[in-house]
């Protein structure tokens, strides 16, 4: 598995940053798009924000603005292919609409440091705020009660993933091909995804990772809630984290495990063709590199004609996200990948 951060410069991290994220609810009619001497241009707030912020200028970034367009039903396309002619151009676009849209809650998820305020993420008023901060704090309390080993850890200021393996899951799929069961916890501050729990499958001989599939004892909570009208007392969390920790619980049963290995064991009789790899490779989007490197992995190249199991086409797909060039999405990405094609009937068919 690729390195990650330490997890305790990382829960420091996390926990630094609460002091510089603000959440705002703000009426559609009161956003004002301004020129900024920066690639994006800024949210001016008029009335009540203004007022109790001074330095109202609040800075888009690319995820923010592609928000406010989607907010808007304009396309994100048409904006990007906007922004590097005229900065004038997609202010006028985007106030056009706000003015003709009808007025409805936004809430604006802000981070302010250094007198630089940044807009996060443009939300609705219904967003459920699971936030990065009560989620480590109360799964690495459960995961250090229930003995659990950290392998991968990684917070970007809005993205988070923490993966455990639990030493007394362990089981041997050929022999002296050991594996560990585990548990993975993703979770996204600004509308890039759910907060997930999975669980996780650590082959020791080579420290791949692979994640189960979804449908398999996950826990999924959606950030979707009640109507926030006061975000201060807004502990629509509460209940999720609760059930977050039932869960950690209920994937480090033996039982479940076992129906992993016995999985994993079945995959090594399945055959897969080098035909069928090369679909594979295709309908997810594998690049020419990364599929070159599962072909490798499976000593072949590209174009030859073998036999060989699902178990090695998933081993060969996890082993590529161990390299450190890949981005954390993107060996996540690949990792799911090898879950799929264990434990899917048909991965060639199926999309993650």
């Amino acid at each position: 598995m690729k390195k990650g951060q330490e997890i305790k410069s990382m829960l420091k991290q996390i926990n630094d940053d609460v002091q510089y994220k603000k959440d705002y609810i703000v009426p559609l009619k009161n956003i004002q798009v301004e020129k900024s001497d920066k690639t994006f241009p800024c949210l001016e707030i008029n009335n009540w924000f203004a007022q109790t912020n001074p330095e109202n200028q609040l800075h888009l970034t690319d995820h923010s603005l592609n928000h406010l367009s989607n907010r808007l039903d304009i396309g994100t396309r048409y904006i990007s292919k906007c922004l590097p002619v005229s900065q004038d151009l997609v202010n006028h676009n985007l106030n056009f609409w706000i003015k003709n849209n009808k007025d409805r809650n936004l809430m604006l998820r802000v981070y302010n440091k250094d007198n630089h305020q940044r807009v996060r993420a443009i939300m609705s008023d219904r967003y459920k705020r699971i936030d990065s901060d009560v989620v480590a704090n109360s799964c690495l309390s459960k995961l250090m009660d229930m003995n659990a080993e950290l392998k991968y850890s990684s917070y970007d200021g809005d993205n988070m993933n923490i993966t455990a393996v639990l030493p007394k899951l362990e089981g041997e799929v050929v022999e002296g091909d050991l594996v560990q069961g585990g548990i993975t916890i993703t979770n996204s501050e600004i509308g890039g995804g759910s907060l997930i729990v999975k669980p996780f499958i650590y082959r020791l001989v080579c420290t791949n990772g692979m994640v189960a599939p979804e449908y398999l004892n996950q826990f999924y909570a959606k950030h979707v809630g009640k109507m926030i009208i006061d975000l201060d007392n807004d502990d629509q969390w509460k209940t999720i984290v609760d059930k977050m920790g039932q869960q950690l619980e209920l994937i480090s049963n033996p039982e479940l495990f076992q129906e992993n290995i016995d999985k994993l064991k079945q995959a090594t009789e399945e055959k897969i063709n080098s035909h069928q790899v090369e679909v594979l490779a295709k309908k997810h989007g594998l690049s020419d590199d990364e599929r070159a490197g599962v072909f490798e992995r499976l000593n072949h190249y590209v174009g030859e004609t073998f036999v060989t199991s699902k178990y090695d086409v998933a081993n060969a797909i996890t082993n590529i996200a161990n390299d450190e060039s890949k981005s954390d999405d993107r060996a996540r990405f690949l990792q799911e990948l090898g879950g799929l094609v264990i434990f899917s009937n048909n991965p060639i068919s199926a999309r993650i």
